[in-house]
């Protein structure tokens, strides 16, 4: 518990712009061997404090693999978390196998995080997940509207490198703009009583790419 208020200062110090790098292996160790609790400040702290090129980080892999497969959905929820924030690129294919099973876990949280985790992996090593693309496609239609929305960072990525490649997907991306501002979506969607107005931009970005000098 000590460790746990000692680690939250330390943060506060890093975020004032004082070095704490003596707390940066103390926040993995906390990750590593805490309490739920603990463990979710060592997450933060070590989210915050290092970069997917620092060594330490490798001391985090054997946990996130772990921890990825907790029977704790909190356990599971911090891990994807730290791997779609920062993670070596060199060991994505030792946790890439999880992070696709967790695709059609029954918690819609873990879906959507698992595909920001895989949005992550495509910006740095997009080779790495090229045979998973119909998986990103099953995402795109999961009847939770956050696992759909987190899937389109995916495709926006995809289509403005390769429109051609995804132009049999026009009509999925017109019928979910259509629910969308039909009000189909839940009201936590909602800005100023406007339906998922990012969700919109997003969509008729991806649109714009698709009918580039296509008038069909």
């Amino acid at each position: 518990m000590q460790m746990k208020e000692l680690m939250v200062r330390a943060i506060y110090c890093e975020s004032l712009g004082y070095e704490a790098s003596f707390s940066y292996i103390h926040a993995i160790k906390l990750a590593q061997q805490g309490t739920v609790l603990e463990k979710r400040v060592g997450y933060l702290a070590v989210s915050l404090f290092l970069n997917e090129s620092h060594e330490l980080l490798l001391l985090l892999v054997n946990t996130v693999l772990k921890d990825l497969q907790s029977t704790n959905l909190i356990e599971v929820c911090m891990a994807l978390t730290v791997v779609s924030q920062m993670f070596p690129k060199d060991m994505i294919p030792a946790i890439l196998p999880l992070v696709e099973e967790k695709l059609n876990h029954p918690k819609e949280i873990i879906r959507r995080k698992a595909v920001l985790a895989l949005y992550k992996f495509y910006l740095i090593a997009p080779n790495q997940v090229q045979h998973i693309h119909n998986k990103f496609r099953k995402a795109l239609c999961d009847k939770d509207p956050g696992v759909m929305t987190a899937s389109l960072h995916i495709y926006l990525q995809m289509i403005q490198e390769n429109p051609e490649g995804y132009k049999d997907l026009t009509a999925s991306f017109v019928t979910i703009l259509k629910q969308v501002v039909g009000g189909k979506l839940p009201m936590d969607f909602n800005y100023h009583s406007v339906p998922a107005p990012w969700l919109q931009i997003q969509l008729l970005r991806i649109l714009s790419l698709l009918g580039k000098n296509d008038q069909r």
